[in-house]
């Protein structure tokens, strides 16, 4: 076995149609029907409590009569829905009109999560930034940030970011429209306009990181070419965390009008002649707008964010962390030649069957074989349903993976964009330890053209009929940017963990294990009743020149931290 670091992934959170991220709350309501009444009932409290919307008069006693009362509009307020036209129009300033396009995967009710905490003119995603990754430390259960201080400012990454632009009144649309409407632009329009802004957050006003930072773009395969360069900074031992997501809240007029020109957006229209053609009725039923891999018309745009926080397995094991599962490998690949800017290319054969290959080579064939699923890309298009159903079932034939489970989380959330991959990624961490798939629950069949050899599409929400230990994550971008990645349930991952530490090791991980796990249930309870308090720490902490001591071997800061000068590189390199 091989020394190679393994990035485990020790925590997840997010902000998301259906909720919470952390603590697998989203994914209660993706199998809501599948939950206990314990687990629905606690999803429900944190939905009201993270909307403001549990009554301070109702008393102690009643309230679980409250909540109960209050399901059936917790679950028409979240998931797939039609637009919130009043509270998007508080969003923007430029336009005042219906749009082409009505169904989105919008945050629950009305939730605002620039008002959680001491935000000025902060646009939405960044909001959703903030509550976003103090949802994932919360969802950890030790102190994060005590371990970046031990560990080192100055060696902790993170990449986040959105595949499109921040384009709210607060960025984009503020920006745009300020001289034709006669308006000021202010100061920080142009800044928070850029993609990059959700790590320069993270970094400045939640970790306080002097570490490596970034974001890469990868339009909608955005959030798989971040956890690639996680990925690869744990490998290559140059950083033991890592922090990445993305978050996009695009819900606006330049995004329904943009895609409904392009023909990728299901409009309103779209699906009434649909529904005429497959003989549905004229109602329309916003909820089932996205159907991946049934006869389908176009995507629906939606909203989150989401960040997982990445250790190395050393850290972990020292840190005594809740290791979730673990990613071993991104493959990313280009498309080449192709006809359109939006038609995909070759490159996703190329991303997929390399992930099929690494889980080969690290696993066997047999574990490999009886113990995967899939998590499509699956945006609700017709060239989507077919190109990208001929590669999964030619991979999985190639491989001999029989009846290989398969969904799409868009047919609920919709399409995030940037996002899309972190969605993927809290799905397939609650299936993994749930083991019930959310399924495809839009379509009641699947269409002609769709390619089903060796593949189970889930068109309902259900159990797995064997243990499930990898789930493979799927994401293609516009402009041909593929990237496909398998996560590794924390069994599996503590299989590789056997090969590499002695059961003394191990033994002294699981005793501060336990604490952990004592804390981040408790930490659940903060989540449920919204006692989670964001982590927002401006102009705390800020360091000018004569806050720094400087030499040839260090740099020591009036707060108290002692970083060492050192070099990646040696003489003997070249």
């Amino acid at each position: 076995m091989s020394n190679k670091p393994i990035p485990c992934i020790v925590g997840f959170g997010g902000i998301t149609p259906a909720g919470r991220g952390s603590h697998n709350l989203s994914y209660s309501r993706m199998i809501y029907d599948l939950e206990s009444e314990k687990n629905k009932a606690q999803y429900l409290k944190h939905v009201l409590s993270l909307c403001g919307l549990i009554d301070e008069t109702v008393e102690t006693a009643e309230i679980d009569k409250f909540i109960k009362d209050k399901e059936q509009e917790v679950l028409k307020n979240t998931l797939m829905r039609k637009l919130d036209y009043e509270f998007f129009r508080e969003t923007f300033w430029t336009y005042d009109y219906e749009m082409p396009a009505n169904a989105c995967g919008q945050l629950p009710f009305r939730l605002d999560p620039v008002k959680h905490y001491a935000s000025r003119q902060h646009p939405k995603a960044l909001g959703m930034s903030i509550l976003g990754i103090t949802d994932a430390m919360n969802d950890a259960g030790f102190d994060v940030r005590g371990a970046i201080d031990k560990y080192g400012r100055n060696k902790v990454g993170c990449f986040a970011g959105c595949a499109v632009m921040n384009m709210d009144r607060y960025s984009g649309d503020g920006l745009f429209a300020s001289y034709p409407l006669g308006k000021r632009a202010s100061s920080k329009h142009i800044s928070f306009t850029l993609p990059e802004m959700t790590a320069d957050f993270i970094n400045a006003y939640v970790t306080g990181s002097l570490g490596i930072t970034g974001h890469f773009i990868g339009a909608c395969a955005t959030s798989l070419y971040n956890m690639n360069a996680g990925v690869e900074l744990i490998k290559s031992g140059k950083s033991e965390l890592v922090i990445v997501g993305a978050a996009e809240a695009i819900l606006g007029p330049p995004a329904y009008i943009g895609f409904s020109a392009m023909g990728a957006m299901a409009t309103d229209q779209r699906m009434k002649d649909l529904q005429s053609l497959l003989g549905e009725g004229d109602e329309l039923n916003y909820r089932n707008f996205c159907r991946p891999f049934g006869d389908n018309m176009g995507m629906v745009c939606g909203e989150s964010a989401g960040f997982a926080i990445l250790m190395s397995d050393r850290l972990a094991i020292e840190t005594g962390a809740n290791i979730r599962g673990c990613i071993l490998n991104v493959n990313i690949n280009a498309d080449g030649n192709k006809k359109s800017i939006s038609g995909p290319g070759a490159g996703n054969y190329f991303s997929v069957g390399k992930t099929f290959k690494d889980l080969e080579q690290v696993f066997g064939e047999k574990v490999f074989k009886d113990s995967c699923a899939f998590i499509a890309h699956g945006t609700g298009t017709p060239l989507n349903r077919i190109t990208e159903s001929h590669i999964m079932s030619t991979f999985a034939k190639e491989f001999d993976v029989a009846n290989m489970p398969v969904t799409s989380v868009k047919s609920k959330l919709g399409h995030t964009m940037g996002t899309a991959g972190m969605d993927q990624l809290w799905a397939g961490l609650g299936a993994l330890e749930t083991q019930k798939l959310s399924g495809i629950c839009t379509i009641p069949k699947l269409a002609d053209d769709v390619f089903k050899d060796n593949l189970d599409y889930y068109l309902q929400d259900k159990e797995f009929d064997n243990k499930k230990d990898i789930v493979f994550l799927n994401s293609k971008g516009f402009g041909g940017n593929n990237a496909t990645t398998a996560l590794i349930s924390s069994d599996l991952t503590r299989t590789l963990l056997e090969k590499k530490y002695s059961k003394s090791e191990l033994g002294n991980w699981e005793s501060k294990l336990s604490d952990t796990l004592s804390a981040r249930e408790k930490n659940k309870s903060q989540a449920v009743n919204n006692d989670l308090q964001p982590i927002y720490d401006f102009d705390k902490d800020v360091l000018d020149l004569t806050d720094l001591k400087i030499s040839k071997t260090n740099i020591v800061t009036s707060t108290g931290f002692d970083y060492e000068l050192e070099s990646d590189l040696s003489k003997d390199d070249f």
